[in-house]
């Protein structure tokens, strides 16, 4: 009988972490906001952020997106490529903009230095706003 229950809780709690664990769409909506990250770095290097608050934005974004990933179960092994490919992005995105005669440095410049020392729960309700909701709750 022992040995019974034993296996229905082991079963049990395998079926809790399985129910418990995010969707694709969950964790492709996580690894945008990975890539946003980056890109926000990458537009304010283009235009001409300073490497120290270059360097605490993504310090900043690391802690707090990796925080967020322990606490909704997202995997963020590819952190760190998401990042880059998103600065790639910012960048690309700054000088075609400068390239057509719109200067967005002073919207950019505003949002990141916002970002880079924006708090965990400050950063959580921000992407519960863009994302109508935290994971796994229902949207409203």
């Amino acid at each position: 009988m022992r040995k019974i229950l034993t296996g229905l809780a082991l079963t049990l709690a395998s079926a809790a972490t399985a129910w418990a664990a995010p969707d694709a769409a969950e964790q492709a909506q996580y690894d945008s906001f990975v890539e946003a990250a980056g890109a926000s770095n990458g537009a304010a290097r283009a235009c001409g952020a300073s490497e120290p608050d270059l360097a605490e934005h993504q310090a900043n974004s690391r802690k707090n997106l990796l925080k967020y990933a322990q606490e909704y179960d997202f995997s963020a092994a590819g952190y760190d490529a998401q990042f880059e490919k998103g600065q790639a992005q910012g960048k690309t995105m700054m000088e075609d903009m400068k390239r057509s005669g719109v200067d967005g440095c002073r919207g950019v410049l505003g949002s990141f230095q916002n970002e880079r020392v924006m708090g965990y729960a400050d950063m959580k309700n921000a992407l519960a706003e863009v994302s109508d909701g935290l994971p796994g709750e229902q949207a409203q």
